[in-house]
């Protein structure tokens, strides 16, 4: 039984400098597909960090001014600026142990700050994010005083609102 099929011509010419070519093109269409691939995945995994980074910042923020403001006993309207952004905050309260205190909510240079009693300032917002819009309004009945806030990091928007202890 003689198998056919498997018959091997010996052919000695080797690759033809045409085909060399057409393998090139192909290869390197392939390479620039995958680059073009790896490139864009790159792109997406910089724009979920950055969305990660403002949303953490935001978030962190907007809790640690809502919670010194909860905790404060009147807003000092005489230093602050409300209903305009960019806006600042200054609060006033007592600590643990009783001793009168100011805190000081403010923007510079693109981050959120705060102060206490003239303290050098410190950034609540990251270096990577940019504030745009920070603004302040004091909301005051007869019986309590709160504060609502409006906060803008890169295109992204944070609402929060508190009502101060000690002012009821």
């Amino acid at each position: 039984m003689s198998a056919t099929f498997l018959k091997i011509k010996d052919n000695k010419r080797g690759i033809t400098l045409i085909e060399t070519i057409i393998y090139m093109v192909l290869l390197t269409l392939v390479m620039g597909v995958i680059v073009q691939m790896l490139v864009a995945m790159g792109g997406v995994y910089r724009n979920i960090k950055l969305t990660r980074e403002i949303e953490s910042s935001g978030t962190i923020a907007m809790e640690s001014m809502l919670r010194e403001i909860r905790n404060a006993s009147n807003v000092v309207t005489s230093g602050s600026t409300l209903e305009e952004s960019p806006g600042k905050l200054i609060i006033a309260g007592t600590d643990e142990s009783f001793n009168p205190y100011n805190m000081t909510f403010d923007t510079a240079g693109g981050a959120i700050r705060v102060s206490k009693d003239g303290d050098a300032p410190a950034a609540l917002t990251s270096s990577s994010v940019a504030v745009n819009y920070l603004l302040f309004n004091r909301v005051s009945t007869s019986t309590s005083e709160g504060v609502r806030i409006e906060l803008e990091i890169s295109g992204k928007r944070f609402y929060g609102f508190t009502v101060l202890r000690g002012s009821y």
